[in-house]
């Protein structure tokens, strides 16, 4: 559901499922709390609670830290599969058969 996510930034890595939903309690039904290492994401099951605690929250402390509390942003169309090395350089023209000699002259 779109609006439903909230985004947590700067999450002290030491903060458990446990912690969030406290954070979170009262704001509405969680669907799902995603913890990675310093950031996390919960989805609630009505956009305007989402809504509530992004007003609310933002900025509170949370395991010790000063949390940014954010509607989750969409993620890009290509997902994760491709890298900033391959999409730099997947873009490029096709190579032109030429090759250049040393001597000042083209090769074919």
């Amino acid at each position: 559901m779109s609006g439903c996510r909230v985004f947590i930034g700067r999450l002290n890595p030491a903060a458990r499922e446990k912690d969030v939903e406290r954070f979170f309690k009262g704001y509405g039904r969680i669907r799902d709390i995603d913890l990675k290492r310093g950031f996390g994401f919960v989805e609630f099951e009505d956009p305007r609670d989402a809504d509530d605690a992004v007003y609310e929250l933002d900025g509170k402390e949370l395991c010790s830290e000063r949390v940014t509390i954010e509607h989750a942003r969409a993620r890009s169309r290509g997902g994760r599969g491709r890298g900033r090395y391959s999409d730099r350089f997947s873009s490029r023209r096709p190579r032109n058969d030429r090759r250049y000699v040393m001597d000042g002259g083209w090769l074919l």
